[in-house]
């Protein structure tokens, strides 16, 4: 892929957000890309390595608690997230939240989901309701102040991204949300990444191949 030079003048070197590592930098510009673009493209992982290690380290949902409920675990507002996301008020089971559900959508075991379940209902954020459908079949619903801490979250990260964002102007923010969803394109395309983990491990065996005669 090239990047042509022509159109609106460019900066002579992408201005660096924080460290990036330069040998992507090398592999970009050796596959064509213009030392610009290159550089930012380096940036641009960075970044994303950044904003991982912060997911990971659940930055955001410990700043949450601590605001809002410092009784609360991380956990516990993974488990009223998963409630809300669907609550039990539909004419289905899936409408339905249980339990299982709970783990399902946070990808643990029942038995974690289960006592975190009793965590939150403990502290009055949830409560327990026979199903409308099945009275053997026992949903979770958020209480009162379930759904007030769930407004309260929503609030409170609307803040922290208006804060983020005041500085923008409308263009950049229209700019930027449109760049961003063609960037992430990528992410659930599993189909092409499937082919270039194929091919990554297609070059490692040629390479422990070519090493051992």
């Amino acid at each position: 892929m090239t990047i042509s030079d022509s159109g609106p003048a460019k900066p002579a070197k992408f201005p660096t957000l924080c460290h990036s590592d330069q040998d992507l930098a090398v592999l970009a510009r050796e596959s064509g890309l213009s030392e610009a673009a290159a550089d930012a493209v380096a940036t641009i992982d960075a970044v994303m390595g950044r904003v991982r290690r912060s997911i990971q380290r659940r930055e955001y949902g410990r700043l949450i608690v601590a605001r809002i409920d410092p009784s609360l675990e991380v956990s516990h507002l993974d488990a009223i997230s998963a409630i809300v996301q669907n609550p039990s008020v539909g004419n289905t089971s899936e409408d339905e939240v249980t339990v299982g559900v709970v783990a399902e959508r946070l990808g643990i075991d029942p038995s974690r989901a289960s006592r975190l379940s009793a965590d939150i209902i403990e502290r009055g954020y949830a409560f327990r309701v026979a199903s409308q459908l099945d009275a053997r079949r026992i949903c979770l619903k958020l209480t009162a102040k379930g759904e007030r801490f769930v407004s309260a979250v929503r609030q409170t990260k609307w803040r922290i991204f208006a804060g983020s964002l005041a500085r923008w102007d409308e263009q950049e923010l229209v700019t930027f949300a449109t760049l961003l969803e063609r960037f992430a394109d990528w992410a659930v395309d599993e189909a092409g990444m499937g082919k270039l983990a194929d091919a990554v491990k297609q070059m490692m065996d040629d390479t422990e191949t070519g090493a051992g005669e």
